[in-house]
């Protein structure tokens, strides 16, 4: 059985630590080391500081076969990232003069002076490999370093995620693969659902989510949205999705309706779509969510043909679904009833709404409790809205 390779990426920067941005290129590593089937179990994040660089370096290689780092790799005092591998891994500093020359040429080209802080980018740990960076003035750095309980192998790649990205598809990518024997597609399938929680969703599927099988099952929940992340591998996608196929269908039997699309749908996008394939024009009064519905539709590019914010109570929500209808002549017509944010009401859950929806001469209404989260209470509200668009 193959070996699992554990892996772990180090973000180093004060703006990182500080919160002054986003840590965008863990994220994007940790996706491309799992296609090529490596698992991620540590994320570090740590500031401009010797110390404190050297003691994270330290405690990877304790744990992990793979370090991948960014940031730290500039002219700069505050890069450290060379400096505090060499001081982890027991080596020094060394000259490369291959990587002096590229690096005067490199100012050379754009007509600038390359000044003399700037040849700490040649250095790098004794016995590293250089990992090239067509476009920057940082290379790379790869080192193996070897204890008596493991090998881990180290990359440290600029901050710069244009940068970084090149590097890992030119270098690192065919790096890994060699290193962990990896030679199949890893593929990986989503299936978006909504209408019923994470545990309950869960419980549909029997013996699904569980580790050890093949495919895996992930579930994850996100504003309401269920996701289940399919994941295989085998020498073609075409071949990844076969073994997901029965997997597939069980998920499809057990959940039914609750399934709106896959991969990156969305439920607007989705319903926008089912109306404009039915040739079906939308009219909606809203007394509830402040145009917010209508809103998320149009941008879908759904044939919504009027959309008004009224005033109506919850008893009158069927008789607006059908007046607006009629009204602008819509196939559609969909009133939604007003809502109480009242903080004390909806913590009570009586902050209940009504949607109507009429259609041929049929009227249905539903009804919700305005509930959940305050950051996303209003998004559930229209996903709730959009969600009785897609099953009518």
């Amino acid at each position: 059985m193959p070996k699992t390779h554990i892996a772990e990426i180090i973000a180093i920067g004060d703006e990182l630590t500080s919160g002054f941005r986003l840590d965008t290129n863990s994220q994007w590593l940790a996706q491309r080391l799992g296609d090529l089937g490596v698992t991620v179990l540590y994320h570090s994040t740590v500031g401009d500081d010797m110390n404190a660089n050297v003691d994270v370096f330290r405690h990877a290689f304790t744990r992990s076969d793979i370090v991948i780092t960014t940031g730290g790799l500039g002219p700069t005092a505050d890069d450290l990232t060379r400096q505090s591998l060499a001081v982890a891994a027991g080596v020094e500093l060394e000259l490369h003069d291959d990587q002096l020359e590229h690096l005067r040429s490199f100012f050379a080209r754009r007509g600038r002076t390359m000044t003399p802080s700037n040849e700490i980018q040649a250095h790098f740990p004794v016995g590293a490999v250089v990992v090239p960076n067509p476009e920057g003035t940082a290379p790379g750095i790869e080192l193996l370093q070897r204890s008596t309980d493991r090998e881990t192998t180290v990359f440290c790649l600029p901050g710069v995620p244009a940068e970084m990205k090149q590097m890992f598809a030119d270098t690192v990518g065919a790096r890994l693969q060699a290193i962990t024997g990896q030679t199949q597609t890893i593929h990986h399938h989503v299936v978006r659902c909504f209408g019923s929680g994470e545990s309950h969703i869960e419980s549909l599927l029997p013996d699904l989510v569980k580790r050890g099988r093949d495919p895996t099952v992930g579930i994850t929940a996100s504003k309401g949205v269920i996701s289940l992340r399919l994941t295989t591998k085998s020498d073609s996608v075409e071949e990844c999705l076969e073994k997901m196929a029965p997997t597939l269908e069980t998920i499809s039997e057990c959940l039914g309706d609750l399934i709106f699309g896959f991969n990156d749908d969305t439920i607007e996008a989705v319903v926008a779509d089912r109306f404009k394939q039915q040739s079906l024009t939308l009219a909606i009064s809203d007394a509830g969510l402040m145009g917010a519905a209508a809103s998320v539709l149009m941008k879908s590019k759904a044939p919504v043909i009027a959309a008004e914010i009224a005033d109506f109570s919850s008893d009158e929500v069927a008789a607006q679904a059908v007046a607006i209808r009629h009204r602008f002549s819509s196939d559609v017509g969909v009133a939604i009833g007003p809502i109480e944010r009242d903080l004390e009401i909806v913590a009570a859950g009586e902050s209940n709404y009504r949607i109507a929806v009429s259609k041929q001469g049929e009227t249905q209404t539903h009804d919700f409790s305005f509930c959940g989260h305050s950051a996303i209470r209003e998004t559930l509200a229209v996903k709730r809205f959009l969600n009785v668009l897609r099953l009518l």
